[in-house]
């Protein structure tokens, strides 16, 4: 019976001895510390990975519908709005320039058919007829405001006779027509009606983007249209804007 026992101490023995050799083989070979310690073979480093250059957006629910723009700045929006207005004027035909400055007004809302037109701030020029401001623009000219005066009584036997004298009765949406020597009508529609002092002679300045004519003519006061003097302290203006160029 010793026998026996020591006999199978020893087999007991031998095999846990073996199972100790192949554990530690196994941990050798996978380079692993059966103990939890740390392992003396050096760390293999993770390959870097190239970087993309953008990673694409997540698509919304509106996937497909026009992209809307995001909204300008006020200041962006009017200078927009300004070189589309000068694209729009540049690809409109250029007025041929008469060969002279000559120029005719009818206002058939007046009775004023084919009146002449002088350019000329001579105040003698006003006592045979209308007469241009010479410092404004002539229709025929980009941004123009033509600025026409006219007596109200004026000098009998002349055009100037009571040229003006129904100013005050030409209402919004009537027209005036203007031709130069080519011929050429411009149609104004009345767009304003003001009464000014004779300072204020801004109203005789043009403004860019806008084509017009401007009549004036005294009153006595404002708004007093039919007591005829003696003082003609103010002037009434009646302002149209250009509708359309028709030429010869």
């Amino acid at each position: 019976m010793r026998k026996f026992r020591k006999r199978r101490q020893r087999a007991g023995f031998a095999l846990l001895a073996s199972l100790a050799i192949i554990v530690l083989g196994v941990t050798l070979f996978l380079r692993l510390d059966p103990f939890g310690g740390t392992s003396d073979v050096a760390s293999v480093e993770r390959m870097a990975v190239p970087m993309i250059g953008g990673a694409p957006e997540a698509v919304s629910e509106d996937a497909g519908q026009p992209e809307q723009a995001a909204p300008r700045e006020e200041g962006a929006q009017e200078s927009a709005h300004k070189g589309s207005k000068q694209r729009d004027r540049e690809v409109q035909p250029a007025i041929p320039a008469p060969a002279s400055n000559d120029l005719w007004m009818t206002i058939p809302k007046l009775g004023l058919y084919d009146n002449y037109v002088a350019n000329s701030d001579a105040h003698s020029a006003l006592d045979s007829g209308a007469a241009k401001r010479v410092s404004s623009e002539f229709p025929w000219e980009n941004d123009s405001n033509t600025y026409i005066s006219a007596h109200r009584l004026g000098w009998p036997g002349t055009a100037s006779d009571h040229q003006f004298y129904n100013l005050p009765l030409l209402g919004y949406g009537d027209k005036i027509y203007l031709y130069d020597a080519n011929g050429t009508t411009y149609t104004y529609e009345v767009t304003e009606i003001f009464e000014v002092l004779p300072s204020e002679t801004w109203v005789t300045n043009a403004e860019a983007g806008r084509d017009m004519v401007s009549l004036q003519t005294c009153i006595e006061n404002y708004g007093d249209y039919w007591t005829m003097g003696p003082n003609w302290y103010v002037r009434y203006v009646v302002r149209a804007d250009r509708v359309s160029v028709t030429p010869a």
